[in-house]
């Protein structure tokens, strides 16, 4: 059999070209962005999307609420000393707008520049590709921004839907197996691959897939594996923290 097809890009192109492409056309886009790998705008749009979310949702929570339903959810509220709940909760109004603002501005890029780095070695090793560091970090930013750009209006429609700003943003949207089970009582470890077990994610593997695929001229199937072998570990670890610290 010989190699996949590798569609022809498209001349010119452009920002809002590509993005309408990575939904309908995935491997027509990422043709043109491995040709012209530029990662800048699209992580720039992903931060500031997560930034405007984080505006809303902080100008919303109740902080003290927020972090002792989470205390309680986690079996640690019961441990904390009576003369220290409130001083805890006092502190957590701070604590919430800190890592509010400071999460999108950091970790959106780490984490994106890890999992360009990642899917990179797995690529350039296994599969014997020749994708740069450059291309992966736009594969991976452009594939990561198309998905925010669905799941974060969809988030903040959710909370209103339910009007309570006071839930964990990381369980409001149920696209996992989650729904299937009863959080007070499921055991941890089956709730860690439940919500792992998510659309949202499983699309972006696909869109991952299909990137690296044309990067490395492979099939989307064929790549499959490459991106979504790095997700099941990282499932994994999310099962066996919950296993070891119940």
């Amino acid at each position: 059999m010989g190699e996949p097809v590798i569609p022809s890009p498209v001349a010119g192109g452009g920002f809002f070209q590509n993005l309408i492409d990575v939904y309908f056309s995935p491997r027509a886009a990422f043709a043109r962005i491995v040709r012209a790998p530029g990662f800048v705008l699209p992580l720039a749009c992903h931060i500031a999307l997560a930034l405007a979310f984080s505006g809303v949702w902080l100008s919303k929570v109740d902080a003290r609420e927020f972090m002792k339903t989470q205390l309680e959810e986690s079996g640690q509220w019961d441990k904390i000393p009576a003369d220290r709940r409130d001083g805890i909760l006092e502190g957590a109004e701070g604590r919430i707008k800190l890592f509010g603002w400071i999460g999108p501005a950091v970790f959106t890029p780490l984490v994106v520049l890890v999992v360009a780095g990642v899917l990179m070695g797995v690529f350039r090793f296994f599969y014997a590709s020749e994708v740069d560091f450059k291309q992966s970090l736009a594969l991976v930013a452009w594939s990561f921004f198309a998905v925010a750009l669905v799941t974060t209006p969809l988030l903040l429609l959710v909370f209103n839907l339910k009007d309570d700003w006071n839930l964990n943003p990381q369980e409001v949207l149920q696209a996992n197996l989650g729904l299937l089970l009863d959080k007070s009582t499921a055991a941890k470890p089956l709730w860690a691959f439940a919500t792992s077990i998510d659309a949202f994610s499983l699309w972006l593997v696909f869109l991952l897939a299909a990137g690296f695929g044309v990067a490395s001229r492979r099939s989307t199937g064929a790549a499959l594996w490459g991106a979504g072998i790095p997700w099941l570990v990282i499932v994994a670890v999310k099962v066996g923290w919950a296993a070891i610290f119940p």
